[in-house]
């Protein structure tokens, strides 16, 4: 399956986050966990979230191999635009942090 791991740092005081498997980062601002708090407060809460497999990892593979990776809200949504604009070999995984399979 391969492996997932998350990093997050603020070099230039923002905030940003993302994954070795993601081509991407964001910044602490984008985070759905923001509203209201800090950036440290809000990076806290999402790592928290992701590490305690409350939040639902989207992993889409192209051709057999990771392509992105993403924290979802709406895993449903994913494989129907999957489905729908990805290419013929595009499959969607959904996963908790601790590698268990979110079936949808």
């Amino acid at each position: 399956m391969g492996s997932f791991d998350c990093w997050s740092y603020v070099p230039t005081g923002t905030g940003r986050w993302g994954s070795t498997d993601s081509p991407g980062t964001r910044t602490a601002a984008s985070l759905p966990v923001f509203q209201g708090k800090d950036e440290e407060a809000a990076i806290n809460d999402f790592v928290a979230d992701l590490i305690s497999g409350k939040s639902i990892i989207a992993l889409k593979r192209i051709g057999g191999s990771v392509a992105d990776a993403w924290v979802t809200d709406d895993p449903a949504d994913d494989v129907l635009s999957s489905q729908q604009y990805g290419p013929g070999d595009e499959t969607m995984e959904f996963r908790r942090w601790d590698g268990s399979s979110v079936e949808v």
